[in-house]
Protein backbone atom coordinates (compact mmCIF):
# COMPACT_ATOMS: atom_id res chain seq x y z
CA UNK A 1 0.00 0.00 0.00
CA UNK A 2 1.29 3.46 -0.87
CA UNK A 3 0.65 6.70 0.96
CA UNK A 4 1.14 9.96 -0.92
CA UNK A 5 1.72 13.29 0.77
CA UNK A 6 1.91 16.46 -1.31
CA UNK A 7 2.88 19.86 0.06
CA UNK A 8 3.20 23.15 -1.80
CA UNK A 9 5.92 25.38 -0.45
CA UNK A 10 5.57 29.13 -0.76
CA UNK A 11 8.93 30.18 0.59
CA UNK A 12 9.85 33.64 -0.64
CA UNK A 13 13.35 33.23 -2.01
CA UNK A 14 14.35 36.84 -2.07
CA UNK A 15 17.56 36.40 -4.04
CA UNK A 16 15.87 34.36 -6.77
CA UNK A 17 12.11 34.99 -7.09
CA UNK A 18 11.88 32.58 -10.04
CA UNK A 19 12.24 29.73 -7.57
CA UNK A 20 9.61 30.88 -5.11
CA UNK A 21 7.73 27.56 -4.91
CA UNK A 22 8.67 23.92 -4.55
CA UNK A 23 6.25 21.02 -4.58
CA UNK A 24 7.13 18.24 -2.20
CA UNK A 25 5.84 14.68 -2.38
CA UNK A 26 6.52 11.80 -0.03
CA UNK A 27 5.44 8.38 -1.20
CA UNK A 28 5.65 5.74 1.50
CA UNK A 29 5.98 2.11 0.37
CA UNK A 30 6.42 -1.18 2.22
CA UNK A 31 10.22 -1.12 2.25
CA UNK A 32 11.19 2.37 1.15
CA UNK A 33 9.97 5.96 1.00
CA UNK A 34 10.37 8.16 -2.05
CA UNK A 35 10.99 11.89 -1.64
CA UNK A 36 10.22 14.06 -4.67
CA UNK A 37 10.94 17.78 -4.98
CA UNK A 38 9.61 19.58 -8.04
CA UNK A 39 11.34 22.96 -8.20
CA UNK A 40 10.90 24.60 -11.61
CA UNK A 41 12.82 25.69 -13.57
CA UNK A 42 15.35 23.29 -11.99
CA UNK A 43 15.09 19.56 -12.70
CA UNK A 44 13.07 17.41 -10.30
CA UNK A 45 15.05 15.96 -7.40
CA UNK A 46 14.01 12.54 -6.12
CA UNK A 47 15.48 9.75 -4.02
CA UNK A 48 14.42 6.61 -2.15
CA UNK A 49 15.31 5.97 1.50
CA UNK A 50 15.08 2.57 3.15
CA UNK A 51 12.33 2.46 5.79
CA UNK A 52 14.18 0.05 8.05
CA UNK A 53 17.30 2.19 7.99
CA UNK A 54 15.24 5.29 8.79
CA UNK A 55 13.59 3.58 11.75
CA UNK A 56 17.00 2.45 12.98
CA UNK A 57 18.42 5.95 13.17
CA UNK A 58 18.54 7.95 16.38
CA UNK A 59 15.37 10.02 16.61
CA UNK A 60 15.38 11.32 20.17
CA UNK A 61 14.51 14.99 20.63
CA UNK A 62 15.44 15.09 24.31
CA UNK A 63 16.28 18.50 25.65
CA UNK A 64 19.25 18.69 27.97
CA UNK A 65 18.28 18.71 31.63
CA UNK A 66 20.87 19.79 34.19
CA UNK A 67 18.78 18.17 36.92
CA UNK A 68 18.69 14.77 35.19
CA UNK A 69 22.37 15.04 34.37
CA UNK A 70 23.18 15.64 38.04
CA UNK A 71 21.03 12.68 39.11
CA UNK A 72 22.89 10.44 36.67
CA UNK A 73 26.28 11.68 37.91
CA UNK A 74 25.26 11.40 41.56
CA UNK A 75 24.14 7.79 41.06
CA UNK A 76 27.48 6.84 39.47
CA UNK A 77 29.40 8.57 42.27
CA UNK A 78 27.44 6.68 44.91
CA UNK A 79 28.19 3.37 43.23
CA UNK A 80 31.89 4.14 42.96
CA UNK A 81 32.08 5.54 46.50
CA UNK A 82 31.04 2.15 47.84
CA UNK A 83 33.83 0.47 45.88
CA UNK A 84 36.42 3.03 47.01
CA UNK A 85 35.44 3.11 50.66
CA UNK A 86 38.41 2.16 52.87
CA UNK A 87 39.14 2.07 56.58
CA UNK A 88 40.03 5.50 57.88
CA UNK A 89 38.48 7.32 54.89
CA UNK A 90 35.11 9.09 54.81
CA UNK A 91 33.36 9.90 51.51
CA UNK A 92 30.39 12.24 51.63
CA UNK A 93 28.12 13.52 48.87
CA UNK A 94 26.10 16.67 49.42
CA UNK A 95 22.35 16.24 50.10
CA UNK A 96 20.07 15.89 47.08
CA UNK A 97 18.59 19.36 47.63
CA UNK A 98 22.02 21.03 47.37
CA UNK A 99 24.46 21.36 44.45
CA UNK A 100 26.51 18.21 44.01
CA UNK A 101 29.82 18.20 45.86
CA UNK A 102 32.05 15.33 47.00
CA UNK A 103 34.09 15.46 50.21
CA UNK A 104 36.85 12.96 51.01
CA UNK A 105 38.59 13.03 54.39
CA UNK A 106 41.01 10.81 56.31
CA UNK A 107 44.34 10.62 58.05
CA UNK A 108 46.36 9.36 55.08
CA UNK A 109 46.67 12.35 52.75
CA UNK A 110 48.02 10.26 49.84
CA UNK A 111 45.13 7.84 50.19
CA UNK A 112 42.62 10.70 50.35
CA UNK A 113 44.14 12.39 47.27
CA UNK A 114 44.05 9.13 45.28
CA UNK A 115 40.37 8.52 46.09
CA UNK A 116 39.49 12.16 45.38
CA UNK A 117 41.13 11.90 41.94
CA UNK A 118 39.26 8.67 41.16
CA UNK A 119 35.92 10.21 42.12
CA UNK A 120 36.66 13.31 40.04
CA UNK A 121 37.32 11.06 37.06
CA UNK A 122 34.09 9.18 37.78
CA UNK A 123 32.17 12.45 37.87
CA UNK A 124 33.58 13.57 34.51
CA UNK A 125 33.01 10.17 32.87
CA UNK A 126 29.46 9.96 34.19
CA UNK A 127 28.61 13.40 32.81
CA UNK A 128 30.07 12.51 29.41
CA UNK A 129 28.17 9.22 29.35
CA UNK A 130 24.93 11.10 30.05
CA UNK A 131 25.60 13.45 27.15
CA UNK A 132 26.57 10.62 24.83
CA UNK A 133 23.49 8.58 25.71
CA UNK A 134 21.22 11.44 24.63
CA UNK A 135 23.31 12.52 21.61
CA UNK A 136 24.42 15.74 23.27
CA UNK A 137 27.74 17.60 23.26
CA UNK A 138 29.32 20.15 25.59
CA UNK A 139 30.53 23.00 23.38
CA UNK A 140 33.13 25.42 24.74
CA UNK A 141 33.37 28.80 23.05
CA UNK A 142 36.50 30.83 22.40
CA UNK A 143 35.43 32.99 25.37
CA UNK A 144 35.48 30.00 27.70
CA UNK A 145 31.69 29.66 27.95
CA UNK A 146 30.22 26.16 27.81
CA UNK A 147 26.73 25.01 26.86
CA UNK A 148 25.10 21.81 25.71
CA UNK A 149 24.01 21.30 22.11
CA UNK A 150 22.99 18.29 19.99
CA UNK A 151 25.96 16.20 18.88
CA UNK A 152 25.71 17.25 15.23
CA UNK A 153 28.97 15.56 14.24
CA UNK A 154 27.89 12.17 15.56
CA UNK A 155 24.42 12.47 14.01
CA UNK A 156 25.94 13.37 10.63
CA UNK A 157 28.34 10.42 10.67
CA UNK A 158 25.61 7.97 11.64
CA UNK A 159 23.38 9.20 8.79
CA UNK A 160 25.99 8.98 6.04
CA UNK A 161 24.92 5.55 4.76
CA UNK A 162 21.23 6.41 4.90
CA UNK A 163 21.68 9.63 2.90
CA UNK A 164 23.78 8.09 0.11
CA UNK A 165 20.72 8.02 -2.22
CA UNK A 166 20.35 11.79 -1.74
CA UNK A 167 23.96 12.30 -2.81
CA UNK A 168 23.49 9.92 -5.75
CA UNK A 169 20.49 11.93 -6.94
CA UNK A 170 22.50 15.16 -6.96
CA UNK A 171 25.37 13.42 -8.78
CA UNK A 172 22.97 12.17 -11.46
CA UNK A 173 21.71 15.72 -12.00
CA UNK A 174 24.93 17.73 -11.71
CA UNK A 175 27.88 15.33 -11.79
CA UNK A 176 30.73 15.56 -9.32
CA UNK A 177 33.32 17.49 -11.33
CA UNK A 178 32.19 20.98 -10.24
CA UNK A 179 32.17 21.16 -6.45
CA UNK A 180 30.90 24.75 -6.41
CA UNK A 181 27.95 23.94 -8.64
CA UNK A 182 26.81 20.86 -6.76
CA UNK A 183 27.33 22.56 -3.37
CA UNK A 184 25.18 25.48 -4.49
CA UNK A 185 22.44 23.11 -5.66
CA UNK A 186 22.39 21.18 -2.38
CA UNK A 187 22.21 24.46 -0.45
CA UNK A 188 19.42 25.77 -2.69
CA UNK A 189 17.35 22.62 -2.17
CA UNK A 190 17.66 22.91 1.62
CA UNK A 191 16.91 26.63 1.56
CA UNK A 192 13.54 25.85 -0.07
CA UNK A 193 12.55 23.42 2.68
CA UNK A 194 10.45 25.37 5.24
CA UNK A 195 12.45 26.91 8.04
CA UNK A 196 11.75 26.09 11.68
CA UNK A 197 13.13 28.72 14.04
CA UNK A 198 15.62 27.88 16.80
CA UNK A 199 16.18 30.27 19.70
CA UNK A 200 19.54 31.18 21.21
CA UNK A 201 21.47 27.88 21.39
CA UNK A 202 22.85 28.85 24.79
CA UNK A 203 19.30 28.66 26.17
CA UNK A 204 17.61 26.10 23.92
CA UNK A 205 19.81 23.12 24.96
CA UNK A 206 18.93 21.26 21.77
CA UNK A 207 15.18 21.91 21.76
CA UNK A 208 13.77 22.10 18.22
CA UNK A 209 16.60 20.22 16.55
CA UNK A 210 15.51 17.56 14.06
CA UNK A 211 17.76 14.74 12.91
CA UNK A 212 18.12 14.24 9.12
CA UNK A 213 15.35 11.60 9.06
CA UNK A 214 13.03 13.75 11.15
CA UNK A 215 13.72 16.81 9.01
CA UNK A 216 13.07 15.03 5.72
CA UNK A 217 9.91 13.37 7.00
CA UNK A 218 8.55 16.61 8.48
CA UNK A 219 9.80 18.68 5.52
CA UNK A 220 11.02 21.42 7.82
CA UNK A 221 14.09 22.16 9.87
CA UNK A 222 16.16 24.76 11.66
CA UNK A 223 19.64 25.92 10.76
CA UNK A 224 21.31 23.08 12.68
CA UNK A 225 19.17 20.42 11.03
CA UNK A 226 19.82 21.72 7.53
CA UNK A 227 23.54 22.12 8.17
CA UNK A 228 23.84 18.45 9.21
CA UNK A 229 21.95 17.23 6.11
CA UNK A 230 24.10 19.43 3.88
CA UNK A 231 27.30 18.10 5.46
CA UNK A 232 26.19 14.47 5.14
CA UNK A 233 25.20 14.79 1.47
CA UNK A 234 28.37 16.67 0.54
CA UNK A 235 30.57 14.23 2.48
CA UNK A 236 28.98 11.33 0.57
CA UNK A 237 29.93 13.03 -2.70
CA UNK A 238 33.40 14.19 -1.61
CA UNK A 239 34.53 11.81 1.19
CA UNK A 240 37.84 13.60 1.87
CA UNK A 241 36.47 17.15 1.83
CA UNK A 242 36.99 19.22 4.97
CA UNK A 243 33.62 20.34 6.34
CA UNK A 244 32.81 22.21 9.55
CA UNK A 245 29.75 23.55 11.32
CA UNK A 246 30.09 27.14 12.51
CA UNK A 247 28.14 28.13 15.63
CA UNK A 248 26.96 31.66 16.34
CA UNK A 249 24.82 32.33 19.42
CA UNK A 250 21.54 31.95 17.52
CA UNK A 251 22.56 30.48 14.18
CA UNK A 252 24.64 27.74 12.55
CA UNK A 253 26.17 27.63 9.06
CA UNK A 254 28.56 25.44 7.08
CA UNK A 255 32.20 25.99 6.19
CA UNK A 256 33.83 23.71 3.62
CA UNK A 257 37.10 23.51 1.73
CA UNK A 258 35.54 24.72 -1.50
CA UNK A 259 37.42 27.11 -3.83
CA UNK A 260 36.27 30.67 -3.15
CA UNK A 261 35.90 33.69 -5.39
CA UNK A 262 37.53 36.98 -4.43
CA UNK A 263 34.42 38.56 -2.90
CA UNK A 264 33.28 35.49 -0.94
CA UNK A 265 33.56 34.96 2.81
CA UNK A 266 36.15 32.47 3.99
CA UNK A 267 37.53 31.54 7.40
CA UNK A 268 40.75 29.93 8.57
CA UNK A 269 40.20 26.73 10.57
CA UNK A 270 43.26 24.72 11.61
CA UNK A 271 45.34 26.81 9.17
CA UNK A 272 43.10 25.83 6.25
CA UNK A 273 40.76 28.06 4.26
CA UNK A 274 37.05 27.21 4.38
CA UNK A 275 34.29 28.80 2.29
CA UNK A 276 31.16 29.87 4.18
CA UNK A 277 27.67 28.90 3.05
CA UNK A 278 24.26 29.05 4.68
CA UNK A 279 21.70 26.38 3.66
CA UNK A 280 19.05 27.65 6.10
CA UNK A 281 16.72 29.69 3.88
CA UNK A 282 14.03 30.68 3.22
CA UNK A 283 15.90 33.26 1.13
CA UNK A 284 18.35 31.88 -1.44
CA UNK A 285 21.84 32.61 -0.13
CA UNK A 286 24.75 32.28 -2.61
CA UNK A 287 28.01 30.58 -1.70
CA UNK A 288 30.33 32.74 0.36
CA UNK A 289 27.61 35.05 1.71
CA UNK A 290 26.14 35.47 5.20
CA UNK A 291 23.43 37.79 6.42
CA UNK A 292 24.25 40.47 9.02
CA UNK A 293 25.30 40.28 11.79
CA UNK A 294 26.90 36.89 11.13
CA UNK A 295 29.26 38.23 8.45
CA UNK A 296 30.67 40.70 10.98
CA UNK A 297 30.81 38.10 13.75
CA UNK A 298 32.70 35.79 11.43
CA UNK A 299 35.34 38.41 10.66
CA UNK A 300 35.84 39.11 14.38
CA UNK A 301 35.83 35.35 15.10
CA UNK A 302 32.84 35.51 17.41
CA UNK A 303 31.95 31.90 16.76
CA UNK A 304 32.73 28.32 17.71
CA UNK A 305 33.09 25.37 15.36
CA UNK A 306 33.38 21.62 15.05
CA UNK A 307 34.86 19.65 12.17
CA UNK A 308 32.71 16.93 10.67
Amino acid sequence: MLFRIVMLLSALLLANPLQATMEFQRIEGETSTEFIYQRPPLPTLSFMLNNQQMRGQHSSKKKYSAELAELHVRHQLLLNSVKLQQRGVKIRLSPNNLPLTVTVSGGDLHQVAAIRDKLAATQQQAYQSYLQRDYLYLLTTNLGESYVIPDHVRVMREHLALLQPVAASFISLYGRNNIRKISAQIAQWLQQIPYQDLSDRRESAGAGYLTPVQMLMANQGDCDSKAVVFAAVLRNIFPKLGIAIIYFNDHAVIAAQIPALDDELTVQLNNMSYLLLDPTGPAAMPLGKLNPPYDVQLQSRQFSYRLF
